[in-house]
């Protein structure tokens, strides 16, 4: 049996004289799947985001379990892993910027891979119930999000299939 492991790593409040509802908007505007949102709707993600944070070797979510949260990388590297009945496959490494999980957002389905920090890392997360209120307010995001889902699902499958052919498997 699998425990849950996206469980609450809220990090320690902002010093004093840093507003983190600024610092989320910050970040937010710097990806691209939310650069585009006008700033009064940018600001309502913002505000119901939260900043998380993971200790290096930690797992955010492993391959299979449920889950409720995107994130957006503010520090670190993450490493997303497949993990395959006798090995595991390094697909793809997250950096500060990038935004992963946004299946969660949309659906209650199982994660398709593990991501486990690298590094300590900090990421601002957002929960599929505040997505989706307002997504249904504004639908452009969830266009932008499919949009980005659907490249990185094809690029990471093309890796796993790459992988499978080099090691000389056939399926």
């Amino acid at each position: 049996m699998s425990l849950p492991t996206e469980r609450n790593n809220e990090c320690a409040p902002a010093p004093r004289g840093r507003c983190e509802l600024e610092d989320s908007l910050e970040i937010l505007r710097n990806v691209s799947v939310f650069a585009g949102i006008p700033l009064p709707r940018l600001k309502l993600y913002a505000y119901l985001s939260r900043k998380m944070c993971f200790r290096a070797g930690e797992f955010l979510f492993r391959q299979g379990d449920s889950g409720d949260r995107g994130y957006i990388v503010i520090s670190g590297r993450l490493q997303v892993i497949r993990e395959l009945t006798e090995h595991s496959v390094l697909l793809h490494e997250f950096k500060p910027g990038d935004f992963f999980g946004g299946m969660a957002l949309l659906s209650d389905v199982n994660r398709l891979f593990s991501v486990r920090a690298v590094t300590s890392a900090e990421c601002l997360s957002l929960d599929r119930e505040s997505f989706r209120k307002l997504m249904i307010q504004f639908p452009e995001i969830a266009i932008k999000v499919l949009d980005m889902m659907i490249k990185r699902i094809v690029n990471m499958e093309e890796k796993l299939l790459q992988s499978q052919i080099s090691e000389g498997v056939r399926g």
